[in-house]
């Protein structure tokens, strides 16, 4: 299973990671998983043109993984 919350809209879903693989194939990147889930969210792209959502994967800090470019310092 694969966490996802979005501490801006209050929502909290697991999603099945084969599910996901097989909808969307094994090379889909966490950072595009985010994008899909958050389509239609009023917070993705502002007026301003600033990313506000909040959708995120605790599932990857509990398993010490991290996105790309992310350092453990964070």
């Amino acid at each position: 299973m694969i966490t996802t919350e979005c501490r801006a809209c209050d929502m909290s879903v697991d999603l099945d990671r084969k599910a996901l693989v097989k909808q969307y194939g094994a090379s889909l990147r966490f950072v595009e998983l985010r994008r899909r889930l958050a389509v239609g969210c009023e917070k993705m792209i502002c007026a301003d043109g600033q990313d506000r959502c909040q959708t995120r994967f605790p599932c990857l800090l509990q398993t010490n993984l991290y996105f790309e470019g992310s350092t453990s310092d964070e």
